[in-house]
């Protein structure tokens, strides 16, 4: 139901708390860091963060820089 919902993209920093609207996956290693429904943590922004420092492939994401993340609208 979350891909299909309403979604607005916000800043990674203001993601905390809000329920993603789409995937971020991490190549290496290749495992889903968060998917559609799942509320992003504090810990999944420091490990997105910590994988682009790193030059991990992220993808997923409507925006190929990982800046902005898709969240639902009014959750």
């Amino acid at each position: 139901e979350a891909f299909y919902a309403p979604k607005k993209s916000v800043l990674l920093s203001e993601a905390v708390g809000r329920v993603s609207g789409e995937s971020v996956m991490s190549y290496p290693p290749g495992i889903p860091v968060v998917a559609p429904g799942e509320v992003i943590t504090q810990d999944v922004v420091r490990y997105i963060l910590y994988a682009k420092e790193k030059g991990c492939f992220l993808t997923g994401t409507q925006d190929p820089e990982v800046r902005r993340l898709n969240v639902l609208k009014g959750v």
